[in-house]
């Protein structure tokens, strides 16, 4: 640790409780402007600020000397909430990326067509008929909702969805397999 940073136990609170400028003027009942000069040297702490500024000093330099506890588990509820959400969701984008190829096959049938259907309606220098340009308009407009880029996306949020499944599932099982453990030893 740099000298500097050493002398200024504010920066080194703030650190070590992750508090903002604000933050800690708040809880020393100063501005943040007054933080930054204290911090700076540029001003001393105010003496009304000293009571708050030594208990937390205080709660630091215990809190280092400290292990900290161990985190608690997840909360299996909320991991089987999820579990069955991101189940559920990759059975419904399943489903919608079925729908997307046959979209997309009709789609590209249509354009496949095209070319027929032109030389056919406009035989002997006939103009094409208007419905002509809408149904390969259509046709285009389906394969930028449903082609292979839309399917591809739709197939990696499965994907993603399903991994999430997968790991959700492995911390139940470890957290379960824990829990018997303990059981075993107690």
């Amino acid at each position: 640790m740099n000298n500097e940073y050493s002398r200024r136990p504010l920066v080194r609170l703030r650190a070590w409780f992750a508090l903002s400028q604000a933050e800690l003027g708040r809880y020393l009942g100063l501005g943040r402007e007054m933080v930054s000069q204290v911090e700076r040297g540029v001003r001393p702490l105010p003496l009304p600020a000293a009571l708050a500024d030594a208990a937390l000093t205080l709660a630091w330099q215990a809190g280092e000397a400290a292990p900290l506890p161990p985190p608690e588990p997840p909360d299996p509820a909320a991991l089987h909430r999820q579990l069955r959400e991101a189940r559920h969701r990759a059975e419904q984008l399943a489903h919608e990326l079925l729908i997307m190829q046959e979209r997309s096959t009709w789609a590209t049938r249509r354009l496949a067509a095209l070319p027929t259907l032109t030389a056919a309606l406009t035989a002997g220098g006939a103009a094409a008929p208007a419905w002509l340009e809408r149904f390969a308009s259509r046709a285009r407009n389906e394969l930028v909702r449903s082609g292979p880029t839309a399917q591809a996306l739709l197939t990696a949020r499965r994907a993603g969805l399903l991994a999430e499944a997968t790991a959700l599932a492995q911390t139940l099982e470890n957290q379960q397999s824990e829990a018997k453990n303990e059981n075993i030893f107690l």
